[in-house]
């Protein structure tokens, strides 16, 4: 009696194969295609994301050194005066003078280049990012559409 239901189960699995159409078969396979054709694409846009990205990154850096290589030469340049000026001072009053007004300069400038470089790095992150955002967003998109 088991054998009798293995072989009619078989049967039936059998006639279910033999049931489905070339035309069911082409179209399952043009889906299955066009589906392997959309991934690739959106991979290939997903990878002109990372390096759009990655450009924007590189370019962030490269503004940073040169700024702050500007910002070191400036603050060398402003010792070397601060330096020259308490030197040819004529009493040690003058000299501490010189040197307390240095160091406000000193502590404004940095402070106001610490706010610069924050802003740089915070807008050079939103612009890095703004690619692979995208591209996160149309994933969700891909994968929402083939919900059922």
């Amino acid at each position: 009696m088991a054998t009798a239901k293995k072989a009619a189960s078989a049967t039936e699995t059998f006639e279910t194969w033999t049931a489905a159409t070339p035309e069911a078969f082409k179209e399952g396979y043009e889906k299955l295609a066009g589906g392997l054709t959309k991934w690739a694409d959106f991979n290939r846009e997903s990878f002109q994301a990372v390096t759009t990205s990655a450009g924007r990154l590189a370019k962030g850096f490269e503004k940073a050194a040169s700024e702050h290589a500007a910002f070191a030469k400036e603050a060398y340049e402003d010792g070397i005066a601060a330096f020259k000026a308490t030197t040819a001072s004529k009493s040690v009053q003058e000299a501490l003078d010189i040197q307390s007004e240095f160091l406000r300069s000193a502590f404004e400038k940095n402070l106001g280049q610490f706010n610069k470089f924050a802003d740089h790095w915070l807008n050079t992150t939103k612009e890095a990012a703004e690619p692979l955002t995208t591209r996160y967003s149309e994933f969700v998109d891909m994968v929402q559409s083939y919900r059922p």
